[in-house]
């Protein structure tokens, strides 16, 4: 009689664990179907895509979604000119990739992964036959690319991604290529308001025996951010590089419109005048040591924000730079006109808008939204600069602020200007300023190489020798700056409206005194004098 009602409690026992596994794989199917379904809310607000469609299919243990991409031709149709032909045809092309779900209390429970969780997510992306093809040739039988989502209990989760490394060579070509893989952490928090990211990027090598080769090694990210009590993010963020080596054998012509990169990137506006064209000559490049770092902190309602780069050593051929370090500061940030200047430009529609609307657009939304950041002494800080350079060393600490301003100095430039504070102290080799300016005057002179009559540019850059070394030898004498051994140093001071460089005393436009009025007697009193 005993085995027999043991037998029956342990069926009891079963049939309950059957029954609360059950439940709890439909609930945390329903919880992981809100979790993705946010997830998915922020993939389409992304303006690079749009959702050529998108479906879910809930089950009891299991459930699958299925999202098609496509281009936003809308977005990329002005700059598709800057693109390589062989490349534009990949806008037309769709991303299709299905998330395939396991519903948890363990949803690993199949690969002896004895983890809770609401749900294990792993992504298959659609790819043609002549894809797979191609990524055969490089990856072999690998998956190219393998993503995994854990959904925990918490609303958060944990998001590996992971591209297997691989050895190619063509021995005709000469082209070799040498991928040492890349894997991607991100641990999220309930809402994607707080989580920490690690990046690794081992390493890359390609060759061309014709043409160059191109290297880099060390490669890590991390970051580690969280929001503050004003809604703005805050935490720290690194990027790493140990090397990066660049050969090319050839005259490489270029023309890069940055002001289209800067649009496309962050829709402002930013004019015509940073589009640089030239050409690169066969030329060696190498960067070691690479780092930048930013972190962010509150204080009551205010952000402090501070920056570094810096890195050991940077080469051009025979010309070697580094180390070089900068360190800024941006102090006393108004937080909650951050956040709503980030909003209100957010919500700026942007596609198909004409240039100059849009540019009018944005400046109307800093002038009504921004002017707390003015009126609660903002402060930028250069800390340190510092670089080494073949003809000397160039150094750098100083800052800039407003103190005390009011909205209605905004309409009173005068006024306005007094309420900056500026301190600066510079030094750098006479040999860099006047390589600056000879560089300068080729730009300005340079002309279209059709023109008949092209300008001598060896007499350009002497008369910009000639001008620079008149001016500064005109600074000299008044005490603006100094010189020792080919090396130019200043400071510069200003305050409540006065200005000092070096200590001397400049007179600004509002404190110059205008010669006084003739008055009405003088012309009667040359005139009798002129009788006598």
């Amino acid at each position: 009689m005993l085995p027999k009602r043991r037998l029956i409690i342990a069926g009891a026992t079963l049939g309950g664990l059957l029954v609360f596994n059950g439940a709890a794989a439909f609930w945390a199917g329903m919880k992981a179907e809100d979790t993705l379904e946010e997830q998915h809310k922020m993939l389409a607000s992304l303006p690079l895509f749009k959702v050529k469609s998108h479906s879910y299919d809930r089950g009891w243990f299991s459930s699958t979604e299925t999202t098609e991409l496509e281009f936003n031709r809308r977005l990329s149709g002005p700059y598709e000119n800057m693109l390589p032909d062989n490349f534009k045809p990949l806008l037309n092309s769709t991303i299709k990739f299905t998330h395939h779900i396991k519903h948890g209390p363990f949803p690993g429970l199949s690969s002896l992964d004895f983890r809770p969780a609401r749900a294990l997510v792993t992504t298959e992306f659609a790819m043609s036959d002549a894809t797979r093809k191609t990524l055969k040739t490089f990856f072999g039988d690998k998956d190219p690319i393998t993503v995994t989502n854990r959904l925990g209990f918490g609303g958060g989760g944990e998001l590996n991604v992971n591209v297997p490394s691989f050895d190619y060579e063509e021995a005709l070509s000469g082209v070799k290529m040498k991928w040492k893989g890349f894997d991607l952490k991100l641990d999220y928090a309930s809402g994607y308001k707080e989580y920490k990211t690690e990046a690794n990027s081992p390493g890359f090598l390609l060759e061309a025996s014709s043409k160059g080769s191109v290297a880099f090694d060390g490669v890590r990210y991390v970051s580690d951010i969280r929001p503050g009590v004003t809604g703005i993010k805050l935490g720290t963020s690194e990027l790493t590089v140990g090397n990066v080596q660049l050969n090319w054998k050839d005259s490489v012509p270029y023309s890069i419109k940055l002001n289209e990169l800067v649009y496309l990137m962050t829709r402002m506006r930013v004019g015509e005048f940073i589009n640089p064209s030239g050409e690169f000559k066969p030329s060696a490049v190498s960067l070691k040591n690479f780092r930048y770092q930013i972190v962010s902190s509150e204080q009551d309602e205010f952000i402090n924000t501070r920056g570094k780069l810096d890195f050991a050593e940077f080469n051009y051929n025979d010309q070697r730079y580094g180390p070089m370090r900068l360190d800024v500061s941006a102090n006393h940030l108004h937080g909650p006109t951050l956040l709503k200047l980030d909003q209100a430009i957010s919500q700026i529609p942007f596609e198909g808008v004409d240039p100059a609307v849009l540019r009018k657009q944005y400046i109307d939304t800093i002038k009504h939204t921004g002017i707390p950041l003015l009126t609660n002494n903002p402060k930028l800080v250069i800390n340190d600069f510092y670089l080494k350079m073949p003809s000397g060393e160039t150094t750098l600490q100083g800052s800039l602020g407003l103190n005390g301003l009011q909205e209605a100095d905004l309409n009173n430039s005068t006024a306005f200007l007094k309420r900056f504070e500026v301190e600066a102290k510079l030094s750098l080799p006479r040999k860099t300023l006047e390589n600056l300016v000879v560089a300068q005057a080729r730009t300005l002179f340079m002309v279209d190489q059709s023109a008949e009559v092209q300008p001598n540019m060896s007499e350009v850059e002497d008369l910009a020798r000639s001008l620079l070394d008149s001016q500064l030898a005109q600074w000299k004498d008044e005490k603006f700056i100094n010189e020792d051994k080919g090396q130019i140093s200043t400071q510069l001071n200003y305050k409540g409206g006065n200005l000092a460089i070096n200590s001397k005393k400049v007179n600004l436009p509002w404190e110059e005194q205008e010669d006084p009025a003739p008055t009405a007697s003088a012309p009667a009193a040359k005139a009798a004098s002129a009788a006598k």
